[in-house]
């Protein structure tokens, strides 16, 4: 009889449990029956009648009722109950539904709970098994947007594609999993900065979008999810091909969407109503008008009306000049700002001036390392497509400015160097003190503020007051440095006739590679007259950013089949995969010189010259292309004089402008020294027999300048690290380790351990001038860094040394001998150390080793970078 009774309680399901009358009715009903056991069940579906309540209307009364009465069905459950896990984890939506209201972590930790034991007790063969696993993925998102935790948005990406495994294409609900995945991918992509978290964003919101009919009424939704994410791409790369899907995604979610469920008017009436009541100033303005300028768009998109455009431009563009609110969040706008005005005809000009000043807030000022490093890794694409789009305006100075701007704050956060910042806090620490509590403030706790919903408008009015206080601080204190000497360009970008000194040796060739066009900037001097520059425009016509990528990606795969890992003697061993992969390597080096190399050589009207009179070029490349070999580009299948970058010009490297300048050549000092350093059987480490002889040769040729060796039980982290202050010239022959997680644990394998290059620039070296890295993988950059390679040639560069050579990747152990002896006896010709020969010295040497015979992997990785 009971049993009977508590199936007529599934009733509650239909049309009338929308009436809270009727739900207490049969909840008064239930407690009737007997046994508590049959009471589980009848309460749950009453229970989440009253959560549908709560769902349809708002009513906090009929989420706090539903919790009371899944609570009692809860305690009515026993353990062996078939029905238990779909108890728990209704219980732990509505305690999940509850904390987004209330933020109270109780409540997320024990629907957490609950939603984790009902899928402990499910098999995955239960056709409820995708509901659970939904249930608890949104739990860990919720749980990661309140405390950040990586580990809870990792456990949401997991659940959500395991529950998508076990859906066929066929389960109705199965884009709901879909779409929750790609949102997680998104939210980790927010933290992370990592690009392969928003293409997997993208791919499970198609995903969702193609497996959703026109007419289900989720459709809409899932292209607004999948529009906005293809967007925040769009923001971050720059490629305006995302930027039209995005319009194209959301406008058909607009076109799906019945009038009588959105009101696009009504949307912006509401987003409006919220930028209105936000007094300016007020922290959280910004993150507001870029979410109305975002409907605007819409609206424009259905209307293509320029006044609905203008109000979205307008919408970004105050967002973005705002004083207060984050950094990002103005940079994100000005972003938008600048790729909205490029498309559709306007002037990006002030949108991207405006996003290249905000760089040193987004990368200094506030916010954490491993924040810095995301943003910035996106600041790098921002600032690709900003010199793409100044070069199509033909404003080349501010292409320049902009480029070198970009790339020096990227360096100087990837490497740790010391900052404006830094400096200011050793001239007048006061100013810096208080700068940097201000920018905190800004962007931190000002900006995280929560107020309720009914704040009064005085209290909104007084954070705004504050925030605004701040800020005018803040813009004070900074023109006030600016004021004092050596501080003029402080927090902005060098003036061009400030970088043009950079190429009075010789024209600096500057490479932006971006998904809309690839361009060389050329950077010439006119006459001994450092100021005496102008810039030359060449552009890449045949080359393309996707070309790059590949390349980078073929390149890499030809270096991982070869196997040149570590310097060793193993020639035997190479030899093989050498032939094998000397096609790919042709192939590669010739794409470079038909497509990058042969352009700019020919827009510089270069001649083929002798090698006494060959001009020299320093390359400075961006993305994809600042980890291939340029300075070897050239056509192997020919033996015509004129198709290899070497008949033309000497090559050397720098990772920015600013590396070149103040480069002036040291006094020759009588107590000028030399520092070998070699490493022949370092412990756990493959022999180096020949990095003796290696060494022995430059003290050979350094006759009568002091030359200090260390060698093997030597060659101590302590005793290396001490003999480089007190060295002009360094020679590192052992092992050189790259850490791609962590750019600064890169370093040099010595006799007790490595000496990271952490150190060699936390302890600047004084007297270096010139430093020769005769080791393994010392210039070959870490992919996973998105705007620059970060290796141990550029870090020598960072740590004092003007002009270094190293190897982009391992050498053979008897090739480093003949190279060291031909750049020696040229650097020190006549028994005077001349470091500005390095790169003429070692273009002989290569010159000398590819004629011998050697293969590709023998002499191509051999560079030059600085002066």
């Amino acid at each position: 009889m009971e049993e009977h009774k508590a199936e007529d309680f599934s009733k509650a399901e239909g049309e009338e449990s929308h009436s809270p009358e009727f739900l207490e009715n049969n909840y008064t009903k239930v407690h009737r029956l007997g046994d508590r056991n049959a009471r589980a069940h009848p309460l749950n579906l009453i229970g989440c009648g009253f959560l549908k309540l709560y769902y349809d209307n708002g009513a906090v009364a009929h989420l706090e009722r539903a919790i009371s009465i899944l609570e009692e069905s809860m305690e009515c459950t026993s353990l062996f109950d078939s029905r238990l896990a779909e108890h728990s984890s209704d219980l732990g939506s509505a305690l999940l539904q509850r904390f987004i209201l209330r933020n109270n972590m109780v409540d997320i930790e024990k629907a957490t709970v609950l939603c984790q034991n009902a899928v402990k007790v499910t098999n995955d063969s239960d056709p409820n098994i995708h509901k659970w696993l939904n249930n608890i993925a949104n739990c860990y998102a919720s749980r990661f947007d309140r405390l950040g935790k990586l580990e809870d948005i990792n456990k949401a990406i997991s659940t959500w594609k395991r529950s998508v495994r076990l859906m066929g294409d066929s389960d109705p609900k199965k884009h709901v999993a879909l779409g929750g995945a790609g949102a997680s991918f998104l939210r980790r992509f927010e933290q992370s900065g990592n690009l392969r978290d928003i293409n997997e964003a993208i791919s499970f919101q198609q995903a969702a979008v193609d497996l959703t009919p026109d007419g289900h009424p989720d459709k809409p939704s899932w292209l607004n999810n999948l529009g906005s994410a293809v967007q925040i791409r769009f923001e971050r790369l720059g490629d305006v091909m995302d930027l039209e899907n995005a319009i194209s995604f959301l406008q058909a979610a607009v076109d799906l969407t019945p009038d009588d469920v959105m009101d696009l008017e009504n949307a912006i009436s509401f987003k409006q109503a919220a930028v209105d009541l936000t007094p300016d100033g007020h922290p959280d303005k910004p993150a507001r008008l870029s979410n109305l300028g975002n409907t605007f768009v819409h609206r424009f998109r259905n209307s293509h009306l320029s006044t609905h455009l203008q109000s979205a431009i307008i919408s970004f563009s105050t967002a973005a000049n705002s004083l207060t609110g984050p950094s990002v969040i103005r940079f994100r706008a000005a972003c938008t700002w600048g790729g909205f005005s490029h498309l559709y005809g306007q002037s990006p000009v002030p949108a991207f001036e405006c996003a290249i000043n905000l760089l040193p807030q987004v990368a200094w000022l506030g916010t954490s390392l491993t924040t810095q490093h995301a943003q910035l890794i996106e600041a790098g694409d921002v600032v690709r497509y900003a010199v793409s789009v100044a070069i199509e305006l033909e404003e080349y100075e501010r292409a320049a400015q902009w480029a070198e701007y970009g790339r020096s704050i990227v360096w100087q956060n990837l490497f740790s160097l010391r900052t404006p910042l830094d400096d200011l806090h050793n001239a007048h620490p006061e100013l810096a003190m208080r700068l940097q509590s201000i920018s905190q403030q800004l962007e931190g706790s000002l900006s995280d503020s929560h107020l309720p919903k009914d704040s009064e408008p005085g209290t909104l009015q007084d954070l705004a007051s504050t925030a605004t206080r701040f800020a005018v601080e803040r813009e004070e204190i900074i023109e006030k440095v600016r004021k004092m000497p050596g501080f003029e360009y402080f927090l902005k970008a060098k003036s061009f006739d400030k970088l043009a000194p950079a190429a009075h040796e010789g024209p600096v060739s500057i490479i932006n590679i971006h998904q809309l066009r690839c361009d060389a900037l050329v950077l010439i001097p006119h006459d001994s007259q450092a100021l005496n520059v102008s810039i030359v425009h060449i552009p890449l016509e045949s080359f393309t950013h996707v070309m790059s990528e590949t390349l980078f990606r073929d390149f890499n795969k030809l270096l991982s089949s070869t196997g040149v890992r570590a310097r060793d003697t193993r020639k035997s061993e190479r030899e093989a995969p050498v032939r094998d992969n000397e096609g790919s390597f042709r192939s590669i080096l010739h794409s470079l010189w038909h497509h990058v190399v042969k352009p700019v050589l020919d827009g510089l009207a270069y001649q083929v010259r002798l090698l006494t009179r060959q001009s020299r070029i320093w390359w400075c490349a961006t993305g994809p292309l600042a980890f291939l070999p340029i300075h070897a580009a050239g056509n192997y299948d020919s033996d015509v004089v004129g198709e290899k970058v070497s008949d033309y010009v000497i090559s050397s490297y720098t990772p920015t402008l600013t590396a070149l300048l103040d480069q002036s050549q040291p006094e020759m000092a009588s107590h000028f020294q030399i520092l070998t350093v070699a490493q022949p059987s370092t412990p756990h480490a493959l022999p180096l027999p020949e990095t003796e002889r290696e060494v022995g040769l430059v003290k050979d040729i350094a006759s009568g300048v002091a030359v200090k060796s260390l060698i093997n039980e030597e060659a101590t982290t302590a005793r290396v690290l001490q003999a480089m202050k007190e060295s002009n010239w360094i020679h590192l022959a052992c092992h050189g380790i790259q850490d791609h997680k962590e750019s600064l644990k890169s370093g040099f394998l010595l006799h007790d351990k490595i000496l990271e290059l952490a150190e060699l620039i936390r302890e600047p070296l004084p007297k270096a001038d010139f430093a020769f890295l005769s080791a393994c993988q010392t210039a070959k950059g870490d992919e996973k860094i998105a705007e620059e390679s970060v290796h141990l040639a550029a870090g020598m560069l960072f740590s004092g040394c003007k002009g270094v050579i190293g190897t982009m990747w391992s050498i053979q152990d008897n090739d480093a001998p003949k190279v060291t002896k031909i750049v020696y006896e040229r650097m020190l010709k006549d028994g005077v150390p001349n470091r500005k020969e390095a790169a003429r010295a070692l273009h002989e040497a290569v010159k000398e080793l590819r004629e011998s015979g050697a293969d590709f992997l023998s002499w191509v990785p051999f560079i030059h970078m600085g002066r």
